[in-house]
């Protein structure tokens, strides 16, 4: 029976099949056998943040962490361990206050790459750390405002004007006690010997009280980056002139000019704006209003392009006639004109004392019958009574020879 069996075909199949699964599993475990290693910089993954976050809480200590793994498996599993990443995953949702936290690493927290299976036995010996240690603190955020300041020079001849900002403030948030230190972001202009105005984004600097930085990645600005504008213009200094209009017989050359405090005055622009500027004048002095020495306060007005750095927004410029000679003269040649439909004028003054001035030889020359009065009514009230009106005198017969002075009649209408 024995001899039968062995001497069968199929049990040398069957033996050969036996063999050749006892040498695979020796192979098998020959060629993948268990072993143990360490898996490094394993990444800590927080889950559960934007709950955190609308609790008002924030990770501010220990946000970003590895770890490191000790475990057993078969040498053809740690071959997959390094076709992708592991993690250590620590859910944050259930956390409700501020405080110090400490996770035990298990391995209900641990997750593998897809290639590795539920089949892959992973025995989990041991971890460093053994647990996952982080802070929450509170979040919260504010609006600062934003300073400028400048450490750089501008070149000789320019003046820099003041720093524009844009947007002046900007949002800060993170961990509650570095926000509570910041009073105001800084920028930071160092350029030097400036010719043209400075425009740039620039990164913003977190600042405390006494200004010192407040760094780290536990507090954001939002705007990181702010527009600075720093104009930088030619500075020149520029003389003050009065336009002279002649009258009383006195032209600018009989005339002394003097300006105090200052007959100039530093002002600032764009050099296309600066570059044809000669003088700036104060406007018109009437030289028939001028007797012996007159003062007249005149304020400085600059066009808006130009910056007045001097500070002096006014003078009084002093205006004396020279060399001329005077003399007071009776008029009783009146005339009035214009008077109002319906009225009749009459003058209640008959005569007036006018001064007139001119180089002495052509003013004694002068006769009354040369001088007359025109009173001009076209812009008095029409009503009856008597009221003072300003009249003109003129003085004919002479280029040389003015009148000095206002002159008013009165006048009735009837």
């Amino acid at each position: 029976m024995v001899r039968k069996i062995t001497d069968s075909k199929w049990f040398y199949i069957l033996v050969s099949l036996l063999l050749a699964f006892a040498l695979w599993i020796y192979v098998g475990k020959e060629a993948n056998p268990l072993t143990t290693g360490t898996v490094r910089n394993v990444q800590v993954v927080f889950s559960g943040l934007d709950v955190l976050e609308e609790r008002g809480l924030m990770i501010s200590q220990g946000a970003d962490q590895t770890v490191s793994l000790n475990i057993q498996a078969r040498r053809e599993v740690f071959n997959r361990l390094s076709q992708g990443d592991v993690t250590v995953n620590i859910d944050v949702s259930g956390i409700t206050e501020p405080g110090e936290q400490s996770i035990p690493i298990t391995t209900r927290i641990i997750s593998y790459p897809r290639s590795i299976t539920s089949t892959d036995a992973i025995d989990l010996r041991y971890t460093s750390p053994s647990t996952v240690d982080f802070t929450v603190s509170r979040w919260t955020e504010k609006d600062v405002p934003v300073q400028a300041v400048f450490e750089g020079s501008v070149a000789e001849g320019y003046q820099r004007g003041e720093f524009s900002i844009t947007p002046e403030t900007i949002t800060i948030s993170g961990q509650e006690e570095l926000v509570n230190e910041v009073q105001y972001a800084q920028v930071t202009v160092a350029q030097q010997d400036l010719t043209s105005t400075y425009s740039e984004q620039c990164p913003v600097t977190l600042m405390d009280a006494d200004g010192n930085a407040v760094t780290g990645s536990n507090i954001q600005a939002d705007p990181q980056t702010v527009l600075v504008t720093l104009p930088v213009e030619v500075l020149k200094e520029v003389p003050l002139t009065v336009n002279l209009i002649e009258g009383g017989g006195a032209t600018a050359a009989d005339a002394k000019v003097t300006f105090s405090p200052t007959d100039t005055i530093m002002v600032s622009g764009d050099q296309a704006d600066v570059e044809g500027l000669k003088e700036i004048s104060l406007g018109d002095i009437k030289l028939a209003d001028v007797y012996g020495t007159n003062v007249f306060t005149k304020e400085i007005e600059l066009s808006p392009e130009l910056t007045n750095v001097s500070g002096i927004t006014e003078v009084n410029v002093t205006v004396t006639i020279q060399g001329l000679a005077t003399r007071t003269m009776k008029v009783d040649n009146i005339e009035i004109i214009n008077t109002p439909e319906g009225y009749e004028a009459e003058a209640i003054t008959k005569s007036c004392s006018v001064l007139i001035r001119g180089p002495e030889e052509e003013v004694n020359e002068i006769t009354e019958s040369q001088l007359r009065i025109v009173a001009d009514l076209s812009n008095t009230d029409p009503s009856t009574g008597s009221r003072t009106v300003p009249v003109k005198v003129y003085l004919d017969g002479s280029s040389s020879v003015g009148v000095v002075g206002e002159y008013a009649i009165s006048v009735s209408l009837t």
